[in-house]
């Protein structure tokens, strides 16, 4: 997008006049924009990902008063003034949590995470029907039937794209016949899951901003707990190139004592550990269908099924 699409658009909606653009490097769907520092602008570039777009304008609006979120301005999906999909909020002041984060001590991040864990609870307690509706959701969700049938789709792709080998997926299926059943108890809500830190926005040790909704959804509620664990185990997977800099394993080692201590409920589930694992393993399959050569995700992968082999193998190109 360049500045005369820019300044067609904040003249047709009444807003100023442009004097600076700034593109923000966030994210992989989207193009973000800060415009005279005091607006974001933000085009969904990637059209499979409109209905995504759609429910995160929805949810702003929905969770408006209730948590910090931005107040859209401007939500066009009419392509008349740029052919994709773009809204328009006023800038929330503030910084990442991870930018800070590394200068906090503990107290000041344990205040921080007692009111993430707050809001967790507010989107958690909300009433969904509005969202179902407003995105033809059916009133009814098995969650052990739907987090298969994902990883089962993950698998079919990955097969049919050679990406691991007969045995390393044959072990991954073992493991899903033989602990399946941990899924089987649920507590459904609405779950903002993508909570890691570069969506967060705060000010000292004050949340003042949640952002990027896209794919909040009616989950069971541990579901944001995998997000958690992962940025405990590995502080670097959500961060910026310039914050990777800051991370220490150390600074987030207390995370999950934390999120236990302030939203128990999260963590009242029977074999909790093993929900995680599939969690976990669905998320690195999803990767693993970008990054098709990561031997970091396929790693991740087979310790969590106990699955241990050679590097071809983990490659998947000698059975193939």
């Amino acid at each position: 997008m360049n500045l005369e699409i820019i300044e067609r658009i904040f003249q047709r909606y009444g807003l100023e006049d442009v004097e600076s653009i700034k593109k923000i490097e966030i994210g992989f769907t989207n193009e973000v924009y800060s415009v005279n520092n005091r607006f974001i602008l933000k085009i969904c570039e990637d059209s499979r990902n409109e209905h995504n777009f759609a429910r995160e304008v929805f949810f702003y609006d929905f969770f408006k008063g209730k948590i910090p979120v931005p107040e859209v301005e401007v939500y066009d999906n009419s392509r008349e003034l740029y052919h994709k999909f773009f809204m328009i909020y006023p800038q929330i002041e503030g910084v990442n949590l991870y930018a800070t984060w590394h200068l906090l001590d503990d107290y000041q991040r344990r205040k921080l995470i007692k009111q993430l864990c707050q809001m967790l609870r507010i989107i958690n307690q909300a009433p969904y029907q509005r969202f179902q509706e407003r995105f033809e959701l059916s009133s009814e969700l098995n969650w052990h039937d739907k987090m298969l049938r994902r990883i089962s789709k993950c698998l079919i792709e990955i097969e049919d794209r050679k990406i691991l080998s007969r045995k390393f997926i044959q072990a991954i299926r073992d493991f899903i016949q033989t602990n399946h059943s941990a899924l089987k108890e649920q507590r459904i809500a609405l779950v903002y899951w993508d909570a890691h830190f570069d969506n967060i926005l705060v000010t000292g040790d004050q949340i003042v901003g949640i952002l990027d909704f896209e794919r909040t959804e009616l989950a069971s509620i541990d579901f944001v707990l995998d997000i958690i664990q992962r940025m405990s185990d590995y502080p670097r997977k959500y961060m910026s190139a310039e914050m990777e800099q800051y991370a220490k394993k150390e600074d987030y080692a207390r995370l999950l004592d934390w999120f236990q201590e302030f939203y128990p409920e999260l963590f009242h589930f029977k074999d909790l550990d093993r929900r995680l694992d599939f969690y976990s393993i669905e998320h690195d399959l999803q990767d693993l269908l970008i990054w098709s050569d990561s031997q970091g995700l396929k790693q991740m992968i087979a310790k969590r099924i106990n699955f241990s082999n050679s590097p071809p193998e983990l490659l998947g190109l000698e059975e193939i």
